[in-house]
């Protein structure tokens, strides 16, 4: 660097003879305010850009968000439909609920695999159910669905129904032969 400076300050008249030709200012100021205007429309296009891909993105994300995330559906049951339909599923709720009990109580003893087995078909059925009261929140008014979470309570009913029949044979075939093997001892 300091060479340079030192090449400069030797050959001072070399550097200050030749003047710019006339108009070269001029020349130089109107190209650098074209290189300006060109360098904002860069700008302009690039903010349009910018801000088209933006909208591109944010209504796509609600399309997106609309279609496969937006499922807040609403879970309704049979009551809140209209009162007819409460005590039809206050009907079919409250026996199940009784079979319930009356199988909880039961001891089974051996036959837990049994008992194992209608607690998965019955979870099965209740995830039915789940499905059911989403597609009742959708549509509120449709029939079949109505009248699927019908046949839902009633087939659920059924099926808990025959499980206490076969939970009480057991229990009564336990008895007749705990029973026998007393009456053989006496």
């Amino acid at each position: 660097m300091k060479a340079l400076d030192d090449f400069i300050k030797e050959n001072k008249d070399m550097f200050m003879t030749n003047e710019p030709p006339a108009g070269h200012f001029e020349r130089f100021e109107e190209k650098l305010r074209q290189m300006q205007r060109r360098n904002k429309l860069r700008f302009i296009s690039r903010i349009t850009s910018i801000a088209a891909i933006g909208l591109v993105m944010i209504a796509s994300s609600i399309f997106i968000y609309n279609r496969y995330f937006d499922h807040r559906s609403i879970i309704l049951n049979l009551g809140d439909i209209n009162p007819q339909m409460e005590k039809v599923e206050y009907y079919y709720t409250s026996q199940i609920d009784n079979l319930s009990v009356d199988i909880d109580s039961l001891s089974i003893g051996s036959q837990e695999s049994l008992k194992k087995m209608m607690s998965k078909e019955l979870a099965e059925m209740d995830s039915i159910h789940g499905v059911l009261q989403k597609k009742l929140g959708s549509n509120p008014g449709d029939e079949r669905v109505i009248n699927a979470m019908i046949t839902y309570y009633q087939t659920k009913l059924g099926i808990m129904k025959s499980f206490l029949n076969t939970l009480n044979q057991i229990q009564q075939s336990k008895n007749q032969k705990k029973d026998n093997y007393e009456n053989t001892l006496l």
